[in-house]
C-alpha cells in the first residue's frame, strides 16, 4: 500500500456484495477493502456491548421461531437461548455488561408477553438470499421470513438500537432495499416488503417503498456497486469513525497518526 493510504497491491475478492460492502465503501474506500483481510481477532476487538446485545437478542429469536415460536416455548427457554449466545466479554467494562444484559432480558421479555398468544407466521429463520441485480451478485440475509394470508412475503430484521429508524429512513435505506430487491426474486411472483421490529420499542415499521422509491433505491445500488467493482484505488476518507473501525491495524493512515518509535524497539 503507498502511504497516502492508496491500495495498489490487495486483491478484492469477487464475492457476492452486501449492504454493509456498499456502506463501507460510502464511508470509506480503504475501509472497504480492508474489510476482506481483517482476521476475525482484528474485528472482534471493535463489536462493542451494543453489537455483542443485538447478536444475542437475534440469536435467541432466531432460535426460538426455529422452535415454533412463543407460543410454542416457556419465556425460560428464550431467556436460556439469549444467556446462550450472550458474550458479555465483548462489553467495554462490568458496568456496561451487566446494563446491556438486563436490558436484554427486559426486551426478551417484552417480547414474549407480546408474542406469546399471536400465531407463527414464519415460513424461515436467517434466510441467506443470493441474486444477480444489474449484473452485479448480491447477497442478503432475513432474520425472519413471514407469509401472511394473503400470501404477501415479509422480509423481517430486527433492531436494539435506541433509536431505530422511521418509515421515511427505513424506505431510503441501503440495506433494506437490497433486501427487498433479492427477495422478490426469490419468492417471486409473491409480493414482497421489508420491516424492522425494534425491540426497544416493541413496534413493527413496515418501510413504504413506492414505485419510484423502488427504481431509486436498485439505481443506487448498481451504481454503487459499478464504483466498487471498477475502482482500483481505496484513498482513506479519515474522519470520527476511524476511531470504531475494525480495520485499524492493516490501516497504513491510522498507524502513521498513531506511531511510536518506541514501539518497535
Amino acid at each position: 500500500m503507498s502511504p497516502s493510504g492508496h491500495s495498489t497491491d490487495l486483491q478484492v475478492p469477487q464475492r457476492p456484495l452486501t449492504a454493509r460492502n456498499l456502506q463501507d465503501f460510502i464511508l470509506c474506500p480503504q475501509k472497504y477493502l480492508l474489510s476482506f483481510f481483517t482476521s476475525q481477532a482484528e474485528s472482534r476487538r471493535f463489536i462493542g456491548g451494543p453489537a455483542a446485545l443485538h447478536r444475542a437478542l437475534r440469536s435467541a429469536l432466531v432460535q426460538t421461531y426455529q422452535l415454533g415460536g412463543p407460543t410454542q416455548i416457556p419465556e425460560s427457554t428464550l431467556l436460556t437461548l439469549f444467556e446462550d449466545n450472550w458474550e458479555g466479554e465483548l462489553c467495554a467494562d462490568s458496568l456496561q455488561e451487566e446494563r446491556l444484559h438486563a436490558e436484554g432480558r427486559e426486551m426478551l421479555r417484552a417480547y414474549y408477553q407480546s408474542h406469546q398468544d399471536k400465531a407463527n407466521p414464519a415460513i424461515a429463520t436467517d434466510l441467506r438470499l443470493e441474486g444477480e441485480i444489474g449484473g452485479y451478485d448480491f447477497v442478503a440475509v432475513a432474520d425472519r421470513v413471514d407469509q401472511a394470508e394473503d400470501g404477501t412475503i415479509t422480509l423481517l430484521r430486527y433492531k436494539s438500537t435506541r433509536r431505530p429508524p422511521g418509515p421515511a429512513e427505513l424506505a431510503q435505506d441501503i440495506s433494506a432495499g437490497l433486501l427487498l430487491l433479492l427477495g422478490e426474486t426469490h419468492f417471486a411472483p409473491s409480493e414482497c416488503q421489508v420491516a424492522i421490529y425494534a425491540l426497544r420499542p416493541g413496534r413493527l415499521t413496515v418501510a413504504p417503498i413506492d414505485e419510484p422509491q423502488h427504481r431509486s433505491v436498485r439505481e443506487r445500488i448498481i451504481s454503487l456497486a459499478r464504483r466498487v467493482r471498477q475502482t482500483r484505488q481505496f484513498p482513506t476518507n479519515k474522519g470520527s469513525h476511524c476511531r470504531w473501525c475494525r480495520s485499524q491495524a492493516q490501516c497504513p493512515v491510522w498507524r502513521d497518526a498513531h506511531y511510536r518509535p518506541e514501539e518497535e524497539r
